[in-house]
């Protein structure tokens, strides 16, 4: 089942639009996710979340990719871990995966959100082909109503067979592993903002 449309504000773009960023732990690539992609969007109406296929319930940030979001200025107290759910997908305008793997899990928890998931660096991928052609007329300006429009928008940009990379796992790697995938997952987190902004 599509979600019904986000209520709309008084210039037409939708209040309320819910981004959800998925990994497998959600204790090191979607907490980050979920910060960048946060911080980048505060008051635009953006709620951003993220939740995991195999969640460690209950956990903190793994402590080296902590260090690396404080080190960005991006503390990452007061956060713990969550499993995906259905209802939480059914909610989400919009779930960004790290993985196809992860996108397989969300669409296998909750089928309706097969035209709402994407890779973070399919989803970049595809908001930046849009902006470079244009933003349809009947989409408002601005994130919240750019990024709900982005799965109705995707078709004629998405690559067949998936655009965008996976975001490897640093789980108990070295740290130069964390940078990496930190590193990525800014890139892509930014990209998509630029893009829809």
């Amino acid at each position: 089942m599509i979600p019904p449309p986000a209520p709309s504000g008084g210039d037409g773009a939708p209040t309320g639009v819910s981004v959800l960023v998925v990994c497998t732990a959600n204790i090191c690539r979607s907490p980050v996710g979920e910060r960048l992609l946060a911080s980048r969007l505060e008051g635009s109406g953006v709620t951003v979340g993220s939740a995991g296929t195999a969640a460690l319930v209950g956990r903190p940030v793994d402590p080296p990719m902590a260090e690396l979001l404080a080190g960005a200025g991006f503390p990452a107290e007061a956060f713990t871990a969550r499993q995906v759910r259905a209802d939480l997908l059914r909610d989400a305008a919009l779930v960004l995966t790290m993985t196809r793997e992860h996108r397989a899990a969300v669409v296998a928890t909750a089928p309706g959100a097969v035209r709402r998931a994407f890779l973070l660096t399919e989803a970049a991928d595809i908001a930046e082909a849009v902006a470079a052609s244009g933003w349809p007329a009947g989409v408002a300006p601005g994130p919240a109503a750019r990024l709900a429009a982005l799965p109705s928008l995707a078709g004629p940009h998405r690559v067949p067979g998936g655009s965008g990379v996976d975001v490897p796992d640093p789980h108990r790697r070295p740290a130069e592993d964390y940078a990496r995938c930190f590193a990525l997952i800014e890139d892509a987190v930014d990209r998509l903002v630029r893009a829809v902004s």
